[in-house]
């Protein structure tokens, strides 16, 4: 799952702390962010089809029937984008979401929770434990990515969409390295096709193509991935004892 970086509201004078209808956010943050599910990673050529995500959920109760979150429905920190199966009734809708319990795209760096593989498959990166591990489990059940053919709704179609992608990128993979691509090329097909993480793996032997991967794409965050060794992703919070990633 690609990290990103917000935009500081006191830095980028566009932004607005709080909105007056969080639905006016979603210019702001496709801006930011590009026309891309911050979860699976789906792109879109219409805005018009993505959510503005409430990281916690607006609508989530707790055992007394008060809506904690509410004043956070309209926050700028309380906004991701969203597909429609990401943040839908039988994925991350509203389950609550404890910040310090699960990994997120704007605050861990989700590329290292995370780890694709052919077939669709989705799992937690196998070099993590304890609370990172755990951490990034809650993501990945958070939102359903774990979800294959057997577990998916017949509307859900994710898995496939990343096992073809998968097969893609490898085609892809072989005309690179015989010449017959190039890097202009991976990157328009990243962008139209989606599934950044899927190119960023298969392409894990280029740095060229990595680099790209990550320049071109808006909000990515480059503080992620360490360029003196082959882009490879790092630890966004190295002072946190207990959850680094």
């Amino acid at each position: 799952m690609r990290p990103v970086e917000k935009w500081n509201p006191n830095k980028e004078k566009s932004i607005c702390e709080t909105y007056t209808q969080y639905q006016d956010a979603k210019f702001d943050l496709c801006r930011n962010l590009g026309t891309m599910c911050s979860y699976c990673e789906k792109a879109y050529d219409d805005e018009r089809d993505l959510q503005v995500e409430h990281v916690q959920p607006k609508n989530y109760k707790d055992k007394n029937g008060k809506y904690i979150y509410a004043h956070l429905k309209t926050a700028w920190s309380n906004f991701l984008l969203s597909c429609p199966t990401c943040n839908g009734p039988d994925n991350k809708d509203t389950k609550n979401v404890i910040l310090s319990q699960c990994h997120l795209p704007h605050l861990n760096n989700t590329f290292l929770s995370l780890c694709y593989k052919a077939g669709g498959v989705v799992d937690v990166n196998p070099t993590l434990s304890g609370v990172s591990a755990a951490n990034a489990r809650h993501l990945l059940e958070l939102v359903g990515l774990n979800k294959g053919p057997k577990e998916s709704s017949p509307k859900d179609r994710r898995w496939k969409i990343r096992s073809e992608k998968w097969n893609l990128a490898n085609i892809y993979l072989k005309k690179y390295n015989m010449g017959l691509t190039d890097v202009e090329t991976i990157i328009h097909l990243t962008k139209g096709y989606g599934c950044w993480s899927i190119w960023f793996t298969v392409f894990k032997e280029h740095d060229e193509v990595r680099k790209a991967l990550i320049e071109n794409f808006p909000g990515t965050a480059v503080e992620c991935f360490d360029a003196n060794n082959h882009y490879e992703p790092i630890n966004r919070n190295p002072n946190n004892p207990y959850d680094p990633v």
